[in-house]
């Protein structure tokens, strides 16, 4: 056991030194050649008024409380630190597209008050590095992606305040390897896309596989710089994809839980496949396998793909291998070098309903060298070199399953050939061959003298050429649907957004109204104020002149009688004067 441990830790110190060594010179010049893919890719954009601009709340320019937002294909490279500024409380966004952008930097600030997004795509940029708070508020954040950008460091916590993200794509990017822990917080990510990067080691801790609420439908590790299978320990993974890498053995040291493995397209000629006995699926075509072990053990194993591989190397444990898996049902052992020599004895299962032996060597085959798969349902040998199928009046005994066989592509000689698929006619076997690809001395013929005695006026080709038709008409029939359905929608969003521009100019007739009369009613009012404030004023004025008039006196002055009359008022004077 301290053995075992010593020797991962050494492993893991020497993959850590070999990163630090080769890192900077590969990750420098996949962000050289992936920033002028990008700069070419982006100069369509170039015409954009935004170009090289800033991202702003006034460029954002939210109008009738959007909550889907598309910024794509503008060209913007900075985003302003004040643009979260402009949610404000009670507006939300809920989706917002920054692809195809020059985009290089996001920081702290960026979405600080994005707290309702669900869905950010800031592919297609020149982002760099994630850092570990430029995430930090988009706690509702479902689905990121990141894809297409010149990434090389993510910071070991850019992903732990995204609580509900479900889909991650780091496609296409220059990351080397990943922090230890770099998805932990991330119980319900379900996606995770890191192919095409620079990948030569990961941590085997990502994710934390106790409080995980489900699976992980898809980890796709393909065309990176693996050389060694690496572990990822995780509650589940239900697609694993490491094809076009450069590893050379299929080992791990515990049990690994993947349902489906593809690691097609790899340099391996060792496969260790004990720890990997729950998986339903393995695609290990396109290797150079020299061994493969723990294929006995699979018992949930029901497809197995083998094609490109030199299959005589290990023929003696695919032989034993595949009688003991119970579930196999379907088998693609293409391109195998397999001939009639080797085949004998190879194949035999009671569970396997599709077999693939196409491009192999196959000159003369022996029915009866299959004689041991029963279930047989669908059986392919296009790209072979037969010229006989050796008993072939016993396939519907043999095989009384067999519904389908593929014979295009070999050296028929057309006599052979027409009488081979005269007997499939009268069998229930069905076949996908064209009764006219054969030979005759030598030269291949379109058409070869068929009989009426075989081949019925309605045939498998016939057959074949209506179901084509029905495909197209029954496709060209979802276009039309499909553009009907675009054309309403477009007509129905037209209209929506026309009749929005019509109540608004409505609602601003009626505000222009309101207005008015707003003004016509102060006016009124200053009036109708100033009428009564002169009204009360002569009235007024009236007053105190009656007033004055009743307390002034006239007071007259007798000259002969030497003496002043008693004084009146003027009122009295009015009225002695009216009176006379």
């Amino acid at each position: 056991m301290q053995f075992t441990v010593r020797c991962t830790i050494a492993y893991l110190c020497a993959g850590i030194v070999s990163l630090l060594s080769v890192a900077p010179s590969r990750g420098d010049e996949c962000v050289s050649m992936k920033r002028d893919r990008h700069r070419t890719l982006m100069e369509e954009y170039r015409h954009s008024p935004n170009w090289d601009g800033f991202l702003t709340e006034d460029t954002l320019n939210l109008r009738q409380n959007e909550t889907e937002v598309d910024l794509s294909r503008q060209g913007f490279k900075e985003v302003h630190w004040h643009l979260s500024s402009i949610v404000g409380d009670g507006y939300e966004i809920f989706e917002l597209n920054l692809a195809f952008n020059n985009l290089e930097e996001l920081n702290e600030l960026t979405f600080l008050k994005f707290y309702s997004l669900e869905t950010l795509n800031l592919s297609n940029n020149r982002l760099q590095t994630i850092s570990n708070l430029t995430f930090g508020s988009l706690i509702r954040l479902v689905e990121l992606d990141l894809s297409f950008n010149l990434i090389h460091t993510l910071e070991r916590q850019a992903f732990d305040r995204l609580y509900a993200l479900e889909s991650l794509s780091l496609r296409e990017n220059c990351l080397v390897t990943l922090a230890p822990n770099q998805f932990h917080f991330n119980d319900h990510l379900s996606s995770v896309l890191l192919d095409h990067n620079q990948l030569a080691f990961l941590p085997p801790i990502l994710f934390d596989p106790i409080t995980m609420v489900d699976e992980i439908y898809e980890l796709d590790l393909s065309d990176n710089n693996f050389r060694r299978m690496p572990y990822i320990e995780t509650k589940e993974i239900a697609l694993l994809k490491i094809d076009n890498n450069h590893i050379e053995t299929l080992t791990v040291n515990k049990s690994f839980n993947v349902r489906a493995l593809q690691i097609q397209h790899n340099n391996i000629y060792d496969a260790d496949l004990f720890k990997f006995n729950r998986a339903e699926h393995i695609d290990l075509s396109h290797n150079n396998l020299d061994n493969i072990v723990g294929l006995h053990e699979m018992n949930q194993l029901e497809y197995l793909d083998l094609s490109s591989n030199n299959v005589s190397k290990f023929d003696y444990n695919l032989k034993y291998s595949i009688r003991n898996i119970p579930s196999l049902v379907t088998l693609r052992l293409q391109n195998c070098s397999l001939s009639e020599h080797n085949i004998g004895g190879l194949l035999a299962s009671d569970s396997i309903l599709n077999l693939d032996l196409s491009q192999n060597n196959f000159v003369r085959l022996n029915v009866s060298d299959l004689s041991r798969m029963r279930s047989l349902q669908y059986l392919s040998l296009n790209f072979n070199y037969l010229r006989e199928l050796i008993s072939y009046e016993r396939l519907g005994h043999e095989f009384p399953f067999l519904e389908l066989v593929s014979l295009s592509f070999n050296r028929w000689n057309c006599t052979y050939y027409d009488q081979l698929n005269a007997y499939l006619n009268r069998t229930h076997i069905r076949s996908t061959s064209d009764p006219r690809d054969c030979y005759i001395n030598g030269t291949h013929v379109t058409d070869s003298y068929v009989t009426d005695a075989f081949e019925p006026q309605y045939t498998m080709n016939h057959i074949k050429r209506d179901m084509t038709v029905l495909r197209n008409l029954g496709r060209n029939t979802i276009y039309f649907m499909y553009a009907l359905f675009s054309t309403i929608r477009g007509q129905g969003n037209e209209t929506a957004l026309h009749q929005q521009r019509l109540d608004g100019q409505l609602h601003d007739l009626e505000r222009d109204v309101d207005r008015l009369l707003g003004m016509l009613a102060f006016l009124v009012a200053i009036f109708a104020a100033v009428l009564f404030v002169a009204v009360v004023y002569g009235g007024w004025r009236l007053v105190r002149k009656w007033q004055h008039d009743r307390t002034v006196k006239v007071v007259t002055y007798n000259k002969r009688a030497n003496e002043f009359s008693n004084g009146v008022t003027v009122n009295d004077v009015i009225r002695d004067n009216s009176t006379a």
